[in-house]
Protein backbone atom coordinates (compact mmCIF):
# COMPACT_ATOMS: atom_id res chain seq x y z
CA UNK A 1 0.00 0.00 0.00
CA UNK A 2 2.83 2.23 0.11
CA UNK A 3 2.97 2.61 -3.57
CA UNK A 4 -0.72 3.09 -4.08
CA UNK A 5 -2.08 6.49 -5.11
CA UNK A 6 -4.49 8.04 -2.70
CA UNK A 7 -6.20 11.26 -3.88
CA UNK A 8 -6.91 12.50 -0.32
CA UNK A 9 -3.30 12.09 0.70
CA UNK A 10 -2.17 13.97 -2.40
CA UNK A 11 -4.42 16.90 -1.60
CA UNK A 12 -3.24 17.05 1.99
CA UNK A 13 0.39 16.75 0.87
CA UNK A 14 -0.11 19.59 -1.64
CA UNK A 15 -1.79 21.77 1.01
CA UNK A 16 0.98 21.00 3.54
CA UNK A 17 3.59 21.74 0.87
CA UNK A 18 1.90 25.04 -0.04
CA UNK A 19 1.68 26.08 3.62
CA UNK A 20 5.34 25.11 4.17
CA UNK A 21 6.40 27.11 1.08
CA UNK A 22 4.28 30.06 2.22
CA UNK A 23 5.74 29.94 5.76
CA UNK A 24 9.29 29.55 4.47
CA UNK A 25 8.77 32.37 1.99
CA UNK A 26 7.20 34.60 4.59
CA UNK A 27 9.50 33.93 7.56
CA UNK A 28 12.75 32.54 6.09
CA UNK A 29 13.31 33.55 2.47
CA UNK A 30 12.07 37.12 2.90
CA UNK A 31 14.39 37.99 5.81
CA UNK A 32 17.23 36.14 4.10
CA UNK A 33 16.68 38.19 0.93
CA UNK A 34 16.50 41.39 2.95
CA UNK A 35 19.67 40.41 4.81
CA UNK A 36 21.40 39.71 1.50
CA UNK A 37 20.28 43.09 0.14
CA UNK A 38 21.47 44.80 3.33
CA UNK A 39 24.76 42.93 3.16
CA UNK A 40 25.21 43.96 -0.47
CA UNK A 41 24.47 47.59 0.44
CA UNK A 42 26.90 47.41 3.35
CA UNK A 43 29.55 45.89 1.09
CA UNK A 44 29.03 48.67 -1.47
CA UNK A 45 29.27 51.30 1.31
CA UNK A 46 32.46 49.66 2.64
CA UNK A 47 33.95 49.68 -0.86
CA UNK A 48 33.04 53.38 -1.23
CA UNK A 49 34.57 54.19 2.18
CA UNK A 50 37.71 52.23 1.29
CA UNK A 51 38.05 54.21 -1.94
CA UNK A 52 37.60 57.47 0.00
CA UNK A 53 40.19 56.30 2.52
CA UNK A 54 42.69 55.59 -0.26
CA UNK A 55 42.02 59.00 -1.84
CA UNK A 56 42.43 60.72 1.52
CA UNK A 57 45.60 58.77 2.26
CA UNK A 58 47.04 59.70 -1.13
CA UNK A 59 46.12 63.34 -0.57
CA UNK A 60 47.64 63.37 2.93
CA UNK A 61 50.85 61.78 1.65
CA UNK A 62 51.13 64.37 -1.11
CA UNK A 63 50.49 67.18 1.37
CA UNK A 64 53.07 65.74 3.77
CA UNK A 65 55.62 65.65 0.95
CA UNK A 66 54.84 69.28 0.12
CA UNK A 67 55.24 70.28 3.76
CA UNK A 68 58.56 68.42 3.97
CA UNK A 69 59.77 70.06 0.77
CA UNK A 70 58.78 73.51 2.03
CA UNK A 71 60.53 72.77 5.33
CA UNK A 72 63.68 71.69 3.50
CA UNK A 73 63.66 74.84 1.39
CA UNK A 74 63.06 77.04 4.43
CA UNK A 75 65.87 75.27 6.27
CA UNK A 76 68.25 75.71 3.33
CA UNK A 77 67.33 79.38 3.03
CA UNK A 78 67.82 79.92 6.76
CA UNK A 79 71.15 78.11 6.63
CA UNK A 80 72.31 80.22 3.70
CA UNK A 81 71.17 83.40 5.43
CA UNK A 82 72.95 82.47 8.68
CA UNK A 83 76.16 81.57 6.85
CA UNK A 84 76.06 84.83 4.85
CA UNK A 85 75.44 86.86 7.99
CA UNK A 86 78.30 85.07 9.77
CA UNK A 87 80.63 85.83 6.85
CA UNK A 88 79.60 89.48 6.87
CA UNK A 89 80.11 89.68 10.63
CA UNK A 90 83.53 88.04 10.31
CA UNK A 91 84.47 90.49 7.55
CA UNK A 92 83.34 93.44 9.70
CA UNK A 93 85.36 92.10 12.63
CA UNK A 94 88.47 91.73 10.46
CA UNK A 95 88.02 95.24 9.05
CA UNK A 96 87.60 96.70 12.54
CA UNK A 97 90.69 94.85 13.72
CA UNK A 98 92.68 96.17 10.74
CA UNK A 99 91.47 99.71 11.41
CA UNK A 100 92.39 99.40 15.09
CA UNK A 101 95.79 98.02 14.15
CA UNK A 102 96.40 100.94 11.79
CA UNK A 103 95.36 103.41 14.52
CA UNK A 104 97.64 101.69 17.01
CA UNK A 105 100.54 101.83 14.52
CA UNK A 106 99.96 105.56 13.94
CA UNK A 107 99.83 106.22 17.69
CA UNK A 108 102.99 104.13 18.24
CA UNK A 109 104.78 106.01 15.44
CA UNK A 110 103.76 109.37 16.94
CA UNK A 111 105.04 108.24 20.34
CA UNK A 112 108.22 106.97 18.71
CA UNK A 113 108.71 110.32 16.93
CA UNK A 114 108.27 112.09 20.27
CA UNK A 115 110.81 109.77 21.92
CA UNK A 116 113.27 110.29 19.07
CA UNK A 117 112.81 114.04 19.35
CA UNK A 118 113.47 113.92 23.10
CA UNK A 119 116.48 111.66 22.68
CA UNK A 120 117.82 113.84 19.88
CA UNK A 121 117.56 116.98 22.02
CA UNK A 122 119.20 115.23 24.94
CA UNK A 123 121.99 113.85 22.74
CA UNK A 124 122.53 117.22 21.07
CA UNK A 125 122.74 119.02 24.40
CA UNK A 126 125.28 116.54 25.65
CA UNK A 127 127.36 116.67 22.46
CA UNK A 128 127.24 120.41 21.98
CA UNK A 129 127.17 121.19 25.63
CA UNK A 130 124.62 123.88 25.32
CA UNK A 131 120.92 124.36 24.73
CA UNK A 132 119.71 124.93 21.26
CA UNK A 133 116.94 127.27 20.32
CA UNK A 134 113.61 125.98 18.99
CA UNK A 135 114.59 126.31 15.32
CA UNK A 136 117.73 124.25 15.84
CA UNK A 137 115.75 121.64 17.74
CA UNK A 138 113.15 121.40 15.01
CA UNK A 139 115.79 121.08 12.29
CA UNK A 140 117.67 118.33 14.12
CA UNK A 141 114.45 116.44 14.88
CA UNK A 142 113.36 116.60 11.25
CA UNK A 143 116.76 115.34 10.10
CA UNK A 144 116.63 112.44 12.58
CA UNK A 145 113.13 111.48 11.51
CA UNK A 146 114.10 111.53 7.85
CA UNK A 147 117.05 109.35 8.64
CA UNK A 148 114.84 106.86 10.52
CA UNK A 149 112.27 106.71 7.66
CA UNK A 150 109.38 106.51 10.14
CA UNK A 151 106.99 108.14 7.70
CA UNK A 152 107.38 105.19 5.35
CA UNK A 153 106.60 102.74 8.18
CA UNK A 154 103.24 104.38 8.79
CA UNK A 155 102.17 104.04 5.15
CA UNK A 156 103.10 100.38 4.97
CA UNK A 157 105.79 100.92 2.26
Amino acid sequence: MLLSISPGLMIWTAITFAISVFLLWRFAFGPIAETLETAEGTRAEAARLLAEYHETLTSVRAEAEQILERSRKAGDEAKTEIVDEARKQAQRTVEKAQEQLERDIRVALQELKGEIASLTMLATQQVVGRSLDDDDHRRLIDEALKAANLDELGTGA
